[in-house]
């Protein structure tokens, strides 16, 4: 009877303290680099837009398949108003730069070298997006790499 009472206090505990977000959150970003710049992104500021955060790192083949699908619709549809903001995690500044060689992004690019965004979102492998409508709530996460269609379809549904 104890180890059953400690076993729920447990998945208890665990489920009020775990912080990540997911659907229906406000979205947060902490405030990142932006990559080759001094600048920084503060995510309330893009509230009334529709937001694509996406997270990767250098070392991702899965990621590198996404960034040809992110560039197609992010081109598509910017002049509609959706922003991009693509969050490298990769603990070198050099590795990520290699792998923007081979794979440029048309999107900015930030940096989360303090891991606060990491810390937030706790993404569950990369790549993995975000949508954010207007209002800054989360409404749909993209767990691998997206299906061009299905991506465009759900960001111009916001619009």
């Amino acid at each position: 009877m104890r180890k059953v009472l400690f076993i729920t206090i447990a998945l208890f505990w665990a489920s009020q303290t775990h912080a990540f977000l997911t659907v229906g959150d406000k979205a947060f970003l902490p405030q990142v680099k932006v990559m080759g710049s001094k600048k920084r992104v503060d995510l309330s500021r893009l509230e009334g837009r529709v937001v694509f955060l996406e997270f990767w790192a250098s070392w991702c083949v899965s990621c590198a398949k996404s960034f040809p699908i992110y560039n197609k619709v992010y081109n598509e549809l910017k002049n509609e108003g959706v922003i991009f903001i693509s969050v490298n995690t990769d603990a070198s500044e050099k590795a990520a730069k290699r792998f923007l060689k081979k794979n440029p992004a048309d999107f900015l690019v930030v940096r989360d070298t303090k891991k606060e965004a990491v810390k937030t979102y706790e993404p569950r492998g990369y790549p993995i997006g975000y949508i954010i409508d207007r209002k800054g709530n989360i409404v749909h996460i993209e767990q691998s790499v997206p299906v061009y269609e299905e991506l465009k379809e759900k960001l111009e549904a916001l619009l």
